[in-house]
């Protein structure tokens, strides 16, 4: 068996296995070497002599052969790559929704049983290596594949040397600076999926942050706005219909969906599709009508007048954004939200600050990981006014309890941060919890 990490080197098994910083690598060999591997497969980066260490000047060729005899159609396939702060996973499902069962769907919501062959954490973006099992184990035709492309995926060149046919940008908002460190490094990362030689062409929603992109980039792109001026133009729209312009050609679609971004995210995913060349507008058009939300994305649960919603949201735009979305159609509105630890810890406040609209707030745990759940709470309750309804209830089930609880007919509980997500990580430990699943028991208790 072919592999691509120490922690899966079993006995008589291949590793294929390269590193920047040859001291790294050689020490991932070492390890490897424990496993009693076949042969490890390197570049000549490595010093270490070994009859089964097996050094290539030219690794990179000898790899990309490797990765054909996993799956010899992988090179041959469309590949559509979205990138942003927010709005990643949705749009990459409406445009897997878009093109049609011949396409492979690879974002944050994937259900790690698909990556079954690997002990590795499962990433937003998952290495080439995982990408192309993932290709060679589908049962059925695969054509293209609709890819989330995180920053650090892009940073740490994690995709190789794949190319893709059209990509797409959502926005640019606080994340990830404890990786990064400024706004303006993130951005960089991002623009490097909007260059020749990486995406042939790609698709914007129009903002200062995507001026900045295409300024940067040097391949072909479109926007998408309400000017005149942008290549793809949204006319009206409301709960139930969109219009816009793409190309000067005036479109409608019925649509079904929900959320703060959705129009935005569904024109992205259009307009990605309709300019690969690879599609015809009128199918667009006809499968645009069966659109439905990616689980844990503003996904609704209703039961006697009462909802709560479950999203992914958990950085300071998303989250007022949510907010505001959600006050729009309800008359009070109750958050429950928490914030990643051992992650960027300057967003905290922000996302305190970011409930400003919310009528109650309850501050409880998302994945705490190694912090204290106590000082996670108090960064975020930092951004919050002394005169705002908030409670702190480190149990995110008695939270969610909590919240259920004060719900009235025409209400909305909003429960923030972990959406799809089926673990809570607590001191490194993954644990089963499910919000969708806490909030049904709670609806039911209730009723």
């Amino acid at each position: 068996m072919i592999v691509n990490h120490t922690i899966d080197v079993t006995l008589d098994s291949i590793l294929c296995i390269d590193h920047e910083d040859k001291k790294k690598l050689d020490k991932y060999i070492d390890i490897s070497l424990e496993g009693n591997p076949k042969y490890i497969i390197t570049s000549s980066k490595s010093e270490i002599i070994n009859d089964k260490v097996l050094r290539f000047e030219q690794y990179d060729i000898i790899f990309n052969k490797i990765l054909q005899e996993i799956a010899p159609n992988f090179n041959n396939l469309d590949y559509f790559g979205i990138t942003g702060t927010n709005g990643k996973t949705t749009s990459a499902f409406y445009l897997n929704q878009l093109i049609g069962e011949e396409n492979l769907f690879v974002g944050t919501i994937d259900d790690e049983k698909k990556y079954f062959f690997t002990k590795e954490k499962i990433l937003t973006t998952p290495k080439l290596f995982n990408i192309v099992k993932l290709i060679s184990l589908q049962n059925k035709k695969i054509k293209s594949v609709s890819l989330e492309v995180s920053s650090h995926a892009l940073e740490q060149n994690r995709l190789g040397n794949l190319k893709f046919l059209i990509s797409g940008f959502t926005n640019l908002s606080q994340d990830h600076l404890d990786y990064h460190g400024s706004l303006k490094n993130y951005l960089h990362a991002k623009s490097k999926l909007f260059q020749k030689g990486v995406s042939e062409k790609f698709v914007y929603i129009d903002s200062s942050d995507s001026k900045k992109i295409v300024e940067i980039s040097n391949i072909d792109s479109y926007s998408i706005g309400t000017k005149e001026s942008n290549d793809v133009r949204l006319i009206n729209y409301d709960d139930k219909k969109i219009q816009f312009s793409i190309d000067g050609i005036k479109v409608e679609c019925e649509l079904s969906l929900s959320g703060p971004k959705y129009i935005e995210n569904f024109l992205l995913a259009f307009s990605m599709a309709y300019y690969s060349d690879q599609y015809n507008l009128n199918d667009l058009i006809s499968s645009s009508e069966n659109l439905t939300n990616p689980p844990g994305r503003f996904e609704a649960i209703t039961l006697e007048n009462k909802t709560v919603v479950v999203d992914y949201a958990h950085t300071p735009v998303a989250i007022k954004e949510t907010i505001k979305y959600a006050k729009s159609r309800y008359n009070n509105v109750t958050v429950v939200l928490g914030a990643g630890g051992d992650r960027d810890k300057s967003k905290r406040l922000k996302m305190g600050e970011a409930t400003i609209n919310a009528d109650y707030v309850i501050i409880t745990n998302d994945n705490p990981r190694s912090e204290d759940p106590i000082e996670i709470s108090k960064n975020i309750l930092e951004g919050i006014p002394l005169n705002k309804n908030a409670d702190v209830i480190l149990d995110r089930k008695e939270a969610i309890y909590k919240g259920v609880e004060r719900l009235k007919d025409n209400e909305v509980l909003l429960i923030l941060g972990k959406g799809h997500e089926k673990v809570q990580e607590i001191q490194n430990e993954l644990l089963p919890f499910d919000d969708i699943k806490i909030a049904k028991e709670a609806l039911e208790l209730k009723s």
